[in-house]
């Protein structure tokens, strides 16, 4: 069979229907031995005609390649009309949905999962512990439910775990309550069969038993760790019963205390050694502490489990605006809205990606701002850059309530974080009149405590990263990282003057002078790119040193080392 990229077959596909007026909700491929299927999904309006030209877009194929069309789940396949304005009711209706689904839960997934270009769903399926990380919002529940919905297409086991509920109980009451519901789960697969399957029976006993632990005011060292043999051997008897896996999903990780992830990570790490069982864990990555170094605890990145990390920054412009937009069209789909031009004009969504530091809830919870704040003008027709800024100016303080309860749970030093942003505040706006900053690359490995404290930061996307590596134009070998702080630090209705910012113009990079007529540069060329963010003043992490008495000191090193894990 000829090689061919999963990305660029999904492209192929998508120009073939594009070019004959068939819109595709989505492209997704799967392979086989000696066959690959590409699995088109389309509103029933199109999918009739799509199936008349699939031999056609199969001959443009290497062999072995099937075409298959699916209609649209009803709930994403409405009949679309033009819209003549933000007033219109239809678009009453995508507020309305943006509102409600934005955020995803077990109860309440996402409209329509949307694949990514890394095909990062094809990875999480797969039979291995993987470690899920993002910033908020990025979309770690949506591919974890994505996953369970095929797994449970797939006939294996699963069960859903939000660690939210779990937080205050520390690692050791925290895994036997999973443990308990471990316990349940041969009663429910087995139900209906006679006579009952050793695993319900065993299962009983060491329910009673893990419920007498869970009774005690203090647990005795050691008692937890007993247990986790017993949860091993049940959980491996269930599978060998069933002859299929076992898939735990563990969403919100960074909701237990850092000190306690490792232990905790080690307790479910033990049930699965051995049996045909996967765990699929995901948090936000500088909030989590998944690994000890001295008496080998939790879970080894590289070793134990993989990485699937999720963010897409602003580094790739193009790339984060492809994807926000097709996350969004599928709440313009559920609305029943074809022209979406016609009341978000491109500027507003433009402005709504950098807002959005490329993380898809805040886009979304901007753009249905944004589409309230303009209906709020007189005679207004259409979403504009002043409304995405005001939204922007207003999520800030939401963001910060956010940055407050991530921050708690990690460390219990949410002023840290709050202060650490007022001081990029203060060296970016108020001193340099400049909304992106570098940071060097030693200092960055001179102080890894201090460049944890700015991680941080970024998983709660008060600043984002915009460039990984920059060249330093006098210093040879030296490299910088560039980062831009959140739009809702320097917006409001309008943004402040005299700032050096960068913008987006479609998939370009601009940078401009606010409030005068400054001379604006469109980075067209990579050249142009590197010649913008040296502009950027070079911020001394050393800045951040006096707040990290504050911080346990053994959580920002240990916070620090685990990147390179």
């Amino acid at each position: 069979m000829i090689e061919v990229s999963d990305r660029e077959l999904i492209e192929r596909v998508e120009r073939f229907f594009a070019d004959r007026g068939l819109e595709t909700i989505s492209v997704t491929v799967r392979a086989f031995p000696n066959e690959t299927i590409v699995i088109v999904e389309m509103e029933s309006i199109f999918a009739e005609e799509a199936i008349k030209v699939t031999s056609e877009v199969e001959s443009e194929l290497p062999p072995g390649f099937l075409v298959v069309i699916r209609k649209a789940d009803a709930r994403v396949s409405v009949k679309k009309a033009s819209v003549t304005s933000v007033n219109d009711n239809r678009v009453s209706r995508l507020i309305e949905l943006l509102n409600e689904r934005s955020r995803t839960s077990e109860q309440q997934p996402s409209l329509q999962y949307i694949v990514d270009a890394a095909q990062n769903l094809r990875v999480a399926l797969t039979k291995r512990h993987h470690l899920i990380f993002g910033r908020r919002g990025v979309g770690k529940t949506a591919l974890l439910l994505e996953a369970k919905r095929q797994i449970e297409k797939s006939g294996a086991m699963h069960l859903w775990i939000n660690v939210q509920v779990l937080r205050g109980l520390g690692a050791q009451r925290a895994f036997l309550t999973i443990a308990q519901r471990l316990c349940e789960l041969p009663a429910i697969v087995h139900r209906g069969r006679i006579p009952s399957s050793e695993s319900v029976a065993r299962a009983k006993a060491l329910d009673s038993t893990v419920s007498t632990l869970l009774t005690k005011s203090t647990i005795p060292s050691g008692q937890v760790a007993a247990i986790v043999p017993a949860v091993q051997q049940l959980v491996g008897l269930l599978c060998a019963e069933r002859a299929n896996d076992l898939f735990l999903f563990v969403d919100e990780l960074h909701y237990l205390e850092a000190r306690e992830q490792p232990l905790f990570l080690d307790f479910l790490h033990g049930v699965t050694r051995d049996n045909a069982a996967w765990l699929k864990i995901a948090g936000i990555r500088n909030q989590c502490r998944v690994y000890y170094d001295n008496s080998p605890t939790g879970l080894q990145l590289g070793h134990d489990a993989a990485e699937i990390p999720l963010d897409v920054t602003l580094e790739e412009p193009r790339k984060a605006r492809k994807f926000l937009i097709s996350v969004l069209q599928t709440y313009l789909n559920a609305a029943g809205i074809a022209n979406r031009a016609v009341f978000l004009s491109s500027g507003a969504v433009d402005r709504l990606v950098l807002a959005s530091g490329g993380v898809p809830r805040d886009f979304l919870v901007l753009s249905a701002r944004s589409v309230q704040i303009a209906r709020l003008r007189d005679n207004a027709r259409v979403v504009g850059v002043q409304d995405v800024n005001e939204a922007a100016g207003e999520a800030g303080k939401q963001k910060k309530a956010e940055l407050e309860e991530d921050a708690e749970a990690s460390s219990g030093q949410a002023a840290t974080h709050l202060r650490a942003l007022e001081v990029l505040r203060e060296f970016t706006i108020d001193q340099n009149h400049c909304s992106f900053f570098r940071v060097n690359l030693r200092d960055k490995n001179n102080r890894p405590d201090e460049y944890a404290l700015l991680q941080s930061l970024m998983d709660l996307r008060m600043v984002h990263l915009v460039k990984g590596s920059l060249s330093e134009a006098h210093a040879a070998g030296e490299r910088s990282e560039v980062y831009m702080i959140d739009l809702s630090e320097y917006s409001s209705s309008r943004l402040k003057k005299n700032l050096n910012v960068i913008e987006l113009r479609g998939d370009m990079l601009v940078s401009r002078t606010t409030g005068q007529d400054g001379r604006t540069i469109v980075a067209d060329t990579a050249r142009k790119v590197v010649q913008i963010f040296r502009t950027g003043p070079l911020l001394d992490l050393g800045m951040l040193t006096p707040l990290l008495p504050s911080m346990p000191k053994k959580l920002a090193q240990g916070q620090a080392s685990f990147a390179f894990q």
